[in-house]
């Protein structure tokens, strides 16, 4: 059975991480088939946005630390090394965490449950997260006597502000739905049973919009974290006379002086 269920349907790209009896964590060929799936999305044209949520209780536990240690024909010197192979950032971890990233297109996590350690980091990689009522949020690094990886000590800060993320992760304490809202670690909270539709049916507007303006807009986005004003002044006009010179552009304009809804789905 496959570790990711992916289905393509109104140019919305659904990832469903399908390890509910690990909790959803990086074991298996988990990571490679997440990635793959961004990787052949990004080059898809019929694919405008992405969702990625976990089967069971869990969004993502990240490191399967139960499973390496269920291998008992290893010491545990080596299981140790599998351990560091995992947190290699040009492994698989960080292949899935740049193949979100730079996936180009808008991404959102339908967290489900908990996200956890990597799992977290993971989640903290999309554009938006749309959080169950059941959600939970923990860094779980310090608990077991680790600094931070996936990413999560580069994304969490720019959430939350520097202060707020030292404290998560000194104290790896637990942060519900409600708080992960007033924190910024997400964008709404819905009742559980409706994660996934009002998710999709959020998604499948972003699907509806120009794609060569929601590229340009995504990288700006991106690149405002780390550019100054003067630099990103500069990045902004170029990626408007892109999208200028984009044929959405025209039926934009077109739709706007006819006063009707524009249509960018043949894009």
């Amino acid at each position: 059975m496959s570790d990711c269920i992916v289905e393509t349907t109104d140019g919305v790209r659904l990832i469903r991480l399908n390890r509910p009896e690990a909790m959803n964590s990086f074991g298996g060929t988990l990571l490679q088939e997440m990635t793959e799936a961004f990787v052949s999305g990004k080059r898809d044209d019929r694919v405008k946005a992405f969702v990625v949520t976990g089967e069971g209780r869990a969004w993502c536990a990240g490191a399967d630390l139960a499973g390496m240690n269920r291998d008992r024909t290893a010491s545990t010197e080596e299981r140790f090394d599998r351990r560091v192979m995992a947190l290699d950032p040009i492994g698989a971890v960080g292949q899935a965490v740049m193949a979100i990233y730079g996936c180009d297109k808008p991404t959102i996590a339908a967290v489900n449950g908990a996200a956890a350690g990597g799992g977290f980091g993971l989640c903290s990689t999309f554009d938006i997260r749309i959080a169950s009522d059941k959600a939970r949020f923990t860094t779980a690094f310090m608990k077991l006597a680790l600094s931070a990886d996936c990413g999560l000590s580069w994304f969490l800060p720019k959430l939350i502000g520097p202060e707020k993320a030292a404290e998560m992760f000194y104290t790896s304490r637990v942060v519900d739905s409600e708080e992960a809202l007033k924190l910024g670690i997400v964008s709404r909270v819905v009742p559980h049973e409706k994660l996934l539709e009002e998710t999709m049916t959020f998604a499948r507007e972003l699907a509806s919009k120009p794609p060569t303006a929601m590229t340009y807009t995504r990288r700006a986005l991106q690149a405002s974290q780390i550019t100054t004003l003067e630099d990103h002044l500069d990045l902004e006009w170029s990626t408007q006379t892109k999208c200028l010179a984009a044929p959405e552009f025209k039926e934009g304009v077109a739709a706007f002086l006819q006063k009707r809804a524009p249509d960018f789905s043949k894009f």
